[in-house]
């Protein structure tokens, strides 16, 4: 082939590639926000999902006892084995290189998040832990559950560093806000209760008429607390003053919540199946995204805040792109 011949070739390999890139990229930028983009099978119905600071790796667990770690495109990266019983509750460090897990064998599990192995275990006793959390410095690792008691462990020689009563029957959730200093606990005997973390204080309580609370999420500025209530759907409050703020329309049946990284939506999974996204200002409805067949357990968001990650009692952890 001559010169011309050859150059001709590689100006129309060149136009095709460059083709086939702009069309990829067009039905890219052109799919729907608040689609479907993977579902990832787990075994058995999986109760809890969380995503590490940095995107990688996304956990889930739930009733058959393993944890598993995912990439972000959805690879099985690792399986972690050692509870016996429901894993309920999981959660990273601040940094992403620990995650929290604990369930109805009455332990909190430390794991590596990077290298999936274990690092320690601390025995906690009682009626088994349903929740856990770090502290936003990552030196203690808050739990609770059965008991009615929050207890906080040193994460680097495990031992209990101090312990949170006020309860009267089983906690369901809890989250720490970024202020460094305040904690919020809440089950199901009707209230939320508000601490400090550093000092054991009870710092008052939050009212949630009897009802039974799922699920706790507190805003990137720590400015709004939102519950998963039962009976009541979704309920949220100003931190500064606890003056609950405007109701939720069509939230019933709310399992779990989370805030994305902004503070400007929130997302909330439902005993339909579905899971909805919420403006955060004003809580208007955003999107439902429907997929799930059977109770949504688990909510988070990537940080870049473009993914949802539910996970559900149809054995199925999802990824959404959301708007």
């Amino acid at each position: 082939m001559s010169d011309s011949g050859t150059s001709r070739g590689w100006v129309w390999f060149v136009a095709v590639v460059g083709l086939v890139l702009l069309i990829a990229g067009s039905v890219w930028l052109l799919r729907p926000r608040g689609q479907q983009r993977a579902s990832l099978n787990d075994d058995g119905v999986v109760r809890v999902v969380t995503v590490a600071p940095d995107g990688e790796p996304i956990a889930s667990a739930g009733e058959n006892s393993t944890i598993r770690l995912w990439t972000p495109t959805g690879s099985l990266r690792h399986t972690l084995d050692g509870h016996a019983g429901v894993v309920a509750g999981l959660a990273f460090s601040p940094k992403g290189n620990l995650l929290a897990s604990c369930g109805a064998d009455h332990t909190v599990r430390l794991w590596d998040a990077q290298a999936g192995t274990l690092q320690h275990t601390i025995e906690v006793g009682g009626k088994g832990v349903e929740c856990v959390a770090f502290s936003p410095d990552g030196l203690l690792v808050a739990s609770a559950g059965g008991d009615p008691v929050v207890q906080l462990w040193s994460v680097s020689n495990q031992r209990l560093v101090r312990s949170l009563k006020g309860h009267t029957r089983r906690i369901h959730a809890m989250v720490f806000f970024p202020d460094q200093k305040t904690l919020a606990s809440a089950g199901e005997d009707g209230v939320i209760r508000v601490w400090n973390w550093q000092t054991g204080t009870a710092l008052g309580v939050i009212p949630t008429d009897r009802h039974r609370v799922r699920e706790l999420a507190i805003s990137a500025d720590g400015k709004t607390l939102v519950a998963a209530v039962s009976g009541a759907g979704l309920r949220w409050w100003n931190t500064t003053d606890r003056v609950e703020r405007s109701k939720f329309t069509g939230a019933g049946g709310a399992l779990a919540v989370a805030f994305d990284h902004t503070g400007q939506r929130l997302a909330s999974t439902h005993e339909d199946g579905t899971v909805r996204v919420w403006s955060a200002s004003d809580g208007t409805a955003i999107t439902s995204l429907n997929g799930h067949r059977g109770p949504v357990f688990g909510v988070g968001f990537t940080p870049d805040d473009k993914t949802l990650v539910t996970a559900g009692a149809d054995g199925t952890v999802k990824l959404w792109d959301v708007p």
